[in-house]
């Protein structure tokens, strides 16, 4: 019995989300218009990060220390509202001068927790609006979808070079999503939006990356691994509808050929906008040796 009248409310939740999906509004001088939407602004940094497997292990001849630092690309866009995209780079600050020879950060199987501040390389994304099912149903709401992607790197020589490659990146992420999400279009039933969106990233997003690969030159510390995290701008029934679908979808990860840097793609997460905590996020690369376990936190301001 309360198996048979949950399926009926879900019923219920899809059949209402899909009117107001299918029955938008455009607001008129003179005529009603949208309530006010809530917002809300959030941050994303780099908590600590443990040296499982030893990039600097050398045998003998040196220690299995490791200098870990975030660098976190965080982007935001408005599906279906042109040029809409922002992007930002922030470069963890390393905790250990890299011009000093000595191995200095945590030795293998030890976890460094960074410094509040720079060493955590926090990304924060503002006034990001939080829609509900009866929000869609006006024109001038449009989802928001405000993600990071984050590298973990091993400091040996400066972060000069993976800074200057991190900009480089964020900028051919607002061009690609200014290119997708920002001219694409919600589906009717809101519980595609997730599937929806991560197909845009993996067919098109990430190939529309990829042709800015070829022309970098990666130089300076070693990229240990990357990971996305997609957060997307919703509340109430249109939150219910998100954390339920989110679930069944598989985050892809993807291996970056060619080169080392930018890092491969150990896969991600998909979620409502909130608090959040990602914790044994392991960051592996193919070409570079060893492994850092990172746990990041998003968080509500």
């Amino acid at each position: 019995m309360h198996r048979r009248k949950l399926g009926r409310g879900i019923a219920a939740i899809a059949i209402l989300a899909a009117t107001a999906l299918g029955a938008a509004c455009t607001p008129t001088p003179g005529g009603p218009q949208p309530p006010a939407v809530p917002s809300g602004s959030f941050t994303f940094k780099a908590i600590s990060a443990k040296n499982t497997s030893s990039n600097d292990e050398c045998g003998l001849l040196c220690l299995d220390n490791d200098e870990p630092y975030p660098i976190n690309i965080g982007f935001t866009v408005k599906i279906g509202q042109a040029n809409s995209a922002t992007a930002q780079a922030v470069v963890g600050t390393p905790a250990w001068d890299w011009w000093n020879l000595f191995d200095q950060g945590p030795d293998q199987g030890d976890t460094y927790t960074f410094a509040a501040g720079g060493e955590q390389a926090p990304v924060t994304m503002s006034n990001i609006p939080l829609l509900d099912i009866v929000d869609l149903a006006w024109t001038t709401n449009k989802l928001t979808v405000a993600g990071v992607w984050s590298w973990a790197y091993e400091g040996d020589v400066d972060p000069i070079g993976p800074a200057g490659m991190a900009t480089t990146i964020a900028n051919a992420i607002k061009a690609a999503l200014n290119a997708t999400l920002a001219v694409g279009t919600l589906p009717n039933d809101p519980n595609q939006i997730v599937n929806m969106i991560i197909g845009v990233i993996t067919s098109n997003l990430f190939p529309t990356i990829g042709s800015f690969f070829a022309g970098l030159v990666p130089w300076g510390d070693d990229a240990m691994g990357s990971r996305m995290y997609i957060g997307l701008g919703v509340r109430g029934t249109l939150k219910s509808i998100i954390d339920g679908t989110v679930g069944a979808v598989t985050f892809p990860s993807v291996a970056i050929p060619v080169v080392s840097s930018p890092p491969d793609i150990n896969g991600g997460a998909i979620f409502s906008l909130g608090n959040q905590s990602f914790n044994n996020q392991a960051m592996t690369n193919g070409g570079v040796q060893g492994q850092h376990d990172y746990a990041f936190q998003l968080t509500q301001n």
